[in-house]
């Protein structure tokens, strides 16, 4: 394993002269590793099932000979819920461990080959803007006008919700007049961009379209090998390039990348081998008359691109990813936008969740991949369960009731497997990060992997905010009530954070100071009480050096 990593690291990308010899040794490294983690994987699901089956047993056990008092129904009630919430963390992390061995065992293969199309079909690009900033937009549609699809056979869309009054609304149309594209303006959409997009696929006649993000620049020669894609297998809905930014000049900005190059090179590239990869919702090709087989455009969560991949994927069509990166756009250079973006897919994510979960567990697919698909939709939600399970575990302790689990000096998993999620989640991350350099993105680095993920630990308790507010708000996205990207009130809910974070800390203390390591599990508890504690002065130091940056870095729009 460790001459496996160490050739993998030497892999240097695209300035490395690839061999036949070498490219032959890269495989074979990469396999072997993905060998590794398919062991490691089944190592890691016996381990968590061993304990949870164990663990069940001994609370049978044990309340089957206490007699059942109103403590003890609570006990038991509290230690059930507990433990199935520990089964969702060790499901997360053996479908992530398998993830990465699929993408390992099936490593990328660069080449140079040019797509080509005897006969082009017509393919629309779809753009939804609302106070979109000139200069922004004006690079994207340069970007499209530079790609080397024929140009008699694109048409380019500007789907327009701006209200007329507004400042940017003339110079839009003057780009679109001088860049010879369609402005579909309609300011009575009230379902946000995928209402905007509903309203432009009525003008659409082409047989394939492109969503692409105003703030994306396309790359020259992805359309053609998009559609070349969709024109080979009759049964894809939609291809899916990958997807990155550009201008990323910030460690907060590093942790978005870092997290796309996770989506694409780790969770897609290894659903790519069974056609079940799900769009970030820019740059993919669709096929239209498929769309319009399932009503269009979903408008009824905040993630309008894993609606449309579950409701695509549910009907028994195929999806794949186009191994290559078809645009860059801008990441948020401020705290609060950030955050507000990454809370509204936690929002649209239970959305998707909660609508579909049905549609997910019918769909026409093998049954493990209905597994995989749930899962890919619950993220969030699992993320956020291990803070409801604090809840549990605080009650438990105010309450005097025992915690019935498989004791740590018997088998060790209270230990290993939170160890198990952080190695696993790292890993991941340092498959994203070799991956994307290997395809140009040069500016993501190994180092920034552990502040990656320090980050994102600290980071992780605002998507219980979000996915709370999302149980309780069933109606549909509607811009008269909703807010786009809300505002986050961030002050407030670090600060609450982190005191819990140091109850959890001092409860952790005095546990260990009365029973010692052995068999406490408040040890783990404390430890994420810790990253708990840091969330406020993290939040704090990111207001404090992002506030005064604009929503988004153009500095080389302006030179």
């Amino acid at each position: 394993m460790i001459v496996s990593i160490f050739v993998i690291i030497n892999y240097k990308g695209t300035q490395m002269t690839v061999t036949k010899r070498n490219r032959k040794s890269i495989t074979f490294a990469w396999q072997f590793a993905g060998f590794f983690l398919y062991l490691f994987t089944v190592a890691v699901a016996l381990v968590g099932l061993v304990y949870l089956v164990w663990s069940f047993v001994l609370m049978i056990q044990r309340f089957y000979v206490v007699p059942f008092q109103n403590i003890m129904i609570l006990e038991f009630i509290l230690n059930l819920t507990t433990l199935l919430i520990e089964f969702l963390g060790v499901f997360y992390t053996a479908i992530l461990l398998n993830h990465m061995a699929s993408t390992c065992m099936n490593p990328p293969i660069l080449t140079e080959e040019k797509a080509i199309i005897e006969n082009y079909p017509t393919v629309s690009i779809l753009i939804p803007i609302r106070h979109p900033e000139y200069e922004i937009l004006r690079e994207t549609l340069v970007s499209i006008s530079e790609v080397d699809y024929p140009k008699e056979k694109l048409t380019v869309f500007l789907g327009d919700d701006t209200e007329k009054e507004h400042e940017s609304y003339l110079k839009t149309v003057e780009l679109a007049h001088h860049y010879n594209v369609q402005h579909i303006h309609d300011p009575s959409n009230i379902h946000f961009k995928a209402g905007m997009l509903n309203v432009v696929l009525k003008h659409v006649t082409s047989e394939f379209f492109i969503l692409l993000d105003y703030d994306h620049k396309i790359e020259p020669k992805i359309i053609t090998k998009s559609v070349k894609l969709l024109m080979n297998n009759s049964q894809l809905a939609f291809v899916q390039p990958k997807v990155n930014f550009r201008l990323v000049k910030s460690k907060l900005q590093v942790w978005e990348s870092v997290m796309y190059a996770q989506f694409y090179e780790v969770f897609q590239r290894s659903k790519t081998k069974h056609s079940t990869v799900l769009t970030n919702g820019s740059t993919a090709c669709y096929r239209k008359s498929y769309v319009d087989e399932i009503g269009g455009i979903p408008f009824d969560t905040f993630t309008e691109d894993v609606d449309i991949s579950v409701k695509l994927l549910a009907k028994g069509y195929q999806t794949e990813l186009v191994d290559e990166y078809g645009s860059f756009g801008l990441i948020p250079a401020n705290f609060s936008l950030l955050l507000s973006q990454i809370l509204r897919w936690a929002k649209g994510s239970m959305q998707v969740l909660r609508l579909r979960w049905k549609k997910i567990m019918s769909a026409k697919m093998p049954f493990i991949h209905r597994i995989d698909l749930l899962f890919s939709a619950s993220l969030f939600f699992i993320a956020s369960s291990v803070y409801l399970n604090l809840v549990f575990y605080v009650i438990m302790y105010f309450t005097n009731s025992s915690v019935v689990r498989l004791p740590m000096s018997v088998f060790p998993p209270l230990l290993i497997m939170p160890i198990a999620f952080a190695v696993s989640y790292q890993l991941s991350g340092i498959i994203a990060v070799i991956f994307a350099r290997r395809s140009g993105i040069t500016n993501l680095k190994l180092f920034d992997l552990v502040y990656f993920l320090i980050l994102a630990l600290v980071l992780n308790p605002f998507t219980v905010y979000a996915v709370f507010k999302s149980i309780f708000k069933r109606k549909i996205p509607s811009r008269d009530r909703d807010e786009w990207n809300e505002k986050v009130p961030y002050f407030i809910l670090s600060f609450i954070i982190s005191i819990l974070g140091g109850g959890l800390v001092t409860i952790s203390v005095f546990d260990i100071l009365n029973n010692g390591f052995t068999g406490s599990f408040w040890l783990i508890l404390g430890l994420l009480g810790l990253t708990m504690l840091a969330t406020f002065p993290v939040c704090i130091f990111f207001h404090f050096s992002t506030k005064h940056n604009k929503p988004y870095f153009v500095k080389e729009f302006n030179t």
